[in-house]
């Protein structure tokens, strides 16, 4: 029974869950202590001259990360897709780059681009602040 009880408890304490990063300092501890990040992103949130209608929320798992002068974190994503709005039914490379800024403000640019040539289709600026149309979670 003992061991039943201690196999329990031990696989228990072994669950782990995401930790809501609030601060730029936090993000930038969590780097570099090499903590896997997500990035939440609730677009309805955030501006830009031309929001979609539909309501996007969109998570990613940049691998790596960058620091710099413990003033700004900077990752970026590629993503493929055959599907997306600019160029339904042709593959296409979307390039999101995302830049975090100590005062709280994010900028995440997009970058849409033809999957045969890299020619650019279409890029536009969507502005954010940290804990309002983006999150991080560590």
């Amino acid at each position: 029974m003992k061991k039943i009880f201690l196999f329990l408890l031990m696989i228990l304490s072994s669950v782990t869950h995401a930790t809501q990063l609030t601060t730029f300092a936090a993000m930038a501890d969590a780097i570099s202590k090499g903590n896997k990040l997500t990035l939440i992103m609730n677009i309805q949130e955030c501006s830009a001259p031309k929001l979609p209608a539909t309501p996007l929320l969109g998570s990613v798992q940049p691998s790596a990360f960058m620091v710099i002068d413990n003033n700004q974190i900077t990752t970026s994503v590629k993503h493929f897709t055959l599907d997306h709005p600019l160029s339904r039914g042709n593959p296409s490379l979307e390039y999101l780059k995302f830049d975090i800024h100590a005062d709280g403000s994010v900028s995440i640019k997009n970058t849409v681009m033809d999957a045969t040539n890299y020619q650019p289709i279409a890029s536009h600026q969507i502005d954010c602040s940290l804990n309002k149309g983006f999150k991080a979670f560590s």
